[in-house]
């Protein structure tokens, strides 16, 4: 029997911003032709309607039960393959191997928009050459342009934690409920972090323990 129910809010509200490349409350809800207090309505509630979730599927060709209980395959079937999404992040099925074990090579790839708890969803699974792979690296699809050319919209950044960013690096910090790519320079006050458009931010010395999340230190871009 179908499942009507799905999971809560922030689950499923991070599942949507994931695959449309939206970050906020405002985009989303006009790519559902929605008034954005409906949103914060729903966050209040704890739960999204279900017709947003067949909006999201009809749109990208996702599967209701990856939108609403976070279970893959993602996509639908190969009918769907041309879908928007695509063309425009990149994105694919992964197919089957076949196999119990991942293939040599293959990695996770997470998004970076966090989930209720904390936790960054898998959404995807890529093989890498062997030489780019190395202990305490996570790879997540970049959903920003901030930091293009060096990180492109729809780009693979592997993020090693652990290790501390030099001057002008690119590192991943946490901001606004996910994770965002930015050169990292120390200053008086404790750490600027700067797009490649020159906007800048400080955090402070005793704040960057809870901003830093680790270094960018490869990087796959888009055709």
């Amino acid at each position: 029997m179908e499942r009507l129910d799905m999971d809560d809010f922030e689950s499923v509200y991070a599942r949507m911003l994931f695959i449309s490349g939206k970050r906020t409350q405002a985009e989303l809800a006009d790519l559902l032709n929605l008034k954005q207090g409906s949103i914060s309505e729903a966050k209040k509630r704890g739960t999204i309607p279900l017709p947003w979730c067949v909006r999201m599927s009809d749109i990208f060709g996702v599967r209701m039960d990856w939108l609403r209980f976070g279970e893959v395959p993602v996509f639908m079937g190969a009918e769907r393959k041309d879908s928007v999404l695509l063309s425009d992040l990149g994105l694919h099925q992964p197919e089957s191997s076949g196999m119990e074990f991942p293939r040599p090579g293959e990695l996770p790839v997470y998004s970076t928009v966090r989930e209720k708890g904390g936790t960054f969803p898998v959404v995807d699974m890529q093989v890498f050459p062997l030489g780019f792979q190395r202990r305490g690296v996570k790879v997540f699809r970049v959903l920003e342009a901030d930091m293009a050319p060096v990180l492109n919209k729809g780009a693979l950044a592997a993020v090693e934690q652990g290790v501390e960013a030099e001057d002008g690096a690119v590192a991943a910090v946490l901001k606004d409920g996910g994770l965002v790519f930015r050169h990292v320079f120390r200053n008086s006050g404790g750490y600027e972090l700067r797009t490649e458009s020159g906007e800048a931010e400080t955090v402070t010395a005793s704040e960057w323990p809870t901003v830093y999340y680790g270094k960018a230190v490869w990087a796959f871009q888009p055709l």
